[in-house]
């Protein structure tokens, strides 16, 4: 009987870790992405499976390098910081930076 219920725990975890996978499968990255958090607005465009730019309070930020998959978009500033986009399931994309040292923000950005 444990065992049985582990087993159905343990299917139930791994459908919920998959889900987010099969719908980022089909997620469309292309367009302008836009957002804020703390007061400062990010806009990210993306085509052809390339980050073309991305700009923080209207100002270019410096792509050291980027990569677009079918789960996350991730771009690593010409300084160090990283930003993560994933898809969530409402069509809009979670905006994690990282900064050198403690600072992080996270905003919700829509397709403009």
């Amino acid at each position: 009987m444990l065992r049985r219920k582990f087993i159905l725990a343990m299917s139930a975890v791994a459908t919920l870790a998959f889900s987010h996978v099969a719908y980022a499968a089909d997620f469309d990255w292309n367009g302008t992405w836009r957002g804020s958090s703390k007061g400062r607005t990010t806009s990210i465009t993306i085509a052809e499976g390339k980050v073309k730019s991305w700009s923080s309070n209207g100002s270019s930020q410096k792509i050291g390098s980027a990569s677009v998959s079918k789960a996350r978009v991730t771009i690593t500033h010409a300084e160090g910081a990283k930003v993560t986009l994933t898809p969530q399931k409402d069509g809009a994309v979670m905006y994690n930076w990282r900064g050198n040292g403690n600072a992080s923000s996270n905003a919700t950005l829509r397709k403009s």
